[in-house]
C-alpha cells in the first residue's frame, strides 16, 4: 500500500501567522457502526448459529393417543442453520519525515501522531462503507473481504424501482456474488415512498421480526419528510413554543411498529461497488432492521505499530481485523431501487 510521505515541503502549517489549531471538516460520524453491537471473534472465518420456528399449525390429537401416533402427527422441527463471515483485514499507513517531525508547527505537536489519528479516522468511516455498501459476498481467497448487511439480508426485499434492478446475492453469503444493475442511467429507480416503508415492515413482521430502524441516505430521508408532509397525508407540521417548525420525521408509525429514520451520508456517497458494471450504489437502498440482531466481531482491535525508519522517514501503520454478524437475517430487510426522482 502506497503511503503519503509528509514533509515540510509545500505544506502550510510551518507559516509564523497560521492561528495555533486546525480546523479540519470531517464526517466521522458512522451511523451504522454506533447502532449495532460488538462480540469477540475467534477465527478468521466467524461462525454463529440461527433458529426459526415451524409455521402454525393445528396440534390437536385423539383423546389417549400414544406417542407415536402424536409424534407422527407432528411436524418435526428444523435444525439451527449455521452462518459465518470471515475476518477482512483494514490497514492504512503513514510516512512522516524526520524534519516534519522535529519542526516547531502550528496545531500539531507531532505531525507522525497527528497523522495516524487523521487516518484511523478514515479507517472508522472506510469500515462503515463496507458495511452498508457491500453487495458482494464473503469471500475468503486471496485478501478476504467480510460480506456485509446486503450480503445477508436479502429475503425481505421490497423493491421500489424497476423489476430487475435488483439481484440478491445467496441469503447464507455465499454462491454467486449478488450485482444491483441499476442500467447505463437511473430509468430503473424511483423515490422512496411511505408505502414502501409499510411494505418492509410488514414482510419483516410476517417473517417473525420488528425492525426498529430505517437507515438511508440524506437525499431519500428528506423525500421521505417530504412525502410525509404531503397533501394526501394526514400529518401536521409541529410548531413549538419558540415559534420553530419541525419540518423532519424521525419516527414513522406504521402498522406494525414505530420506526426510527436516522440518515446516513455514506450511503448518498457516489461511489461505484465495482460489480455490475455500471453499478453505483449512491441512494440506491433504505436498510430496514433491529439493530440487536448484528454485531461487530473483532479478531484483532485497532491498533498502530510503528513500523520504524525508512531513510530519514517514521512510517506507521494502523491495522484491523474484524466482520459482521447478523444472528437472524430474516428479521431486517431492504428498500432497494432507490434515488429516482
Amino acid at each position: 500500500m502506497a503511503a503519503s510521505n509528509f514533509q515540510t515541503t509545500g505544506t502550510l502549517s510551518e507559516k509564523e501567522d497560521l492561528a495555533n489549531f486546525i480546523s479540519m471538516v470531517t464526517r466521522d460520524e458512522t451511523p451504522f457502526m454506533a447502532s449495532i453491537g460488538k462480540t469477540k471473534a475467534k477465527a478468521i472465518y466467524h461462525e454463529w448459529q440461527t433458529d426459526e420456528l415451524l409455521a402454525p399449525g393445528s396440534n390437536a390429537v385423539a383423546e389417549g393417543s400414544t406417542f407415536s401416533t402424536v409424534a407422527g402427527a407432528q411436524a418435526a422441527g428444523g435444525d439451527r442453520t449455521r452462518l459465518g463471515n470471515y475476518t477482512q483485514i483494514n490497514s492504512k499507513t503513514v510516512q512522516v519525515s524526520g524534519t516534519k517531525r522535529s519542526v516547531d508547527q502550528a496545531g500539531v505537536a507531532d505531525e507522525y501522531a497527528y497523522q495516524l489519528k487523521k487516518v484511523g479516522t478514515e479507517m472508522r468511516r472506510d469500515l462503515e462503507l463496507d458495511l452498508v455498501h457491500s453487495f458482494n459476498d464473503k469471500n475468503g481467497s486471496g485478501t478476504r473481504t467480510m460480506g456485509g448487511y446486503q450480503a445477508y439480508v436479502n429475503d425481505n426485499v421490497v423493491n421500489a424501482g424497476a423489476a430487475g434492478a435488483y439481484t440478491a446475492p445467496n441469503s447464507t453469503g455465499v454462491g454467486t456474488a449478488g450485482v444491483i444493475d441499476r442500467g447505463a442511467s437511473d430509468a430503473n429507480l424511483d423515490a422512496i415512498e411511505l408505502s414502501d416503508v409499510d411494505d418492509i415492515m410488514q414482510t419483516i413482521y410476517e417473517q417473525g421480526g420488528k425492525a426498529t430502524t430505517l437507515m438511508t441516505s440524506p437525499k431519500n430521508k428528506r423525500e421521505l419528510s417530504s412525502k410525509a408532509h404531503g397533501t394526501a397525508q394526514n400529518t401536521v407540521r409541529n410548531l413549538d413554543d419558540s415559534g420553530k417548525i419541525r419540518q423532519s420525521i424521525e419516527l414513522f408509525d406504521s402498522d406494525f411498529g414505530s420506526i426510527q429514520i436516522v440518515p446516513n451520508y455514506i450511503m448518498g456517497l457516489d461511489f461505484n461497488t465495482g460489480v455490475g458494471g455500471t453499478t453505483n450504489s449512491k441512494d440506491f437502498s433504505a436498510l430496514v432492521y433491529d439493530p440487536s440482531f448484528f454485531k461487530i466481531a473483532t479478531l484483532r482491535p485497532l491498533q498502530e505499530t510503528e513500523v520504524g525508519q525508512q531513510g530519514d522517514s517514521t512510517i506507521g501503520q494502523i491495522v484491523e481485523e474484524c466482520t459482521l454478524a447478523v444472528s437472524s437475517p430474516k428479521s431486517a430487510g431492504m428498500i432497494v431501487g432507490l434515488g429516482g426522482a
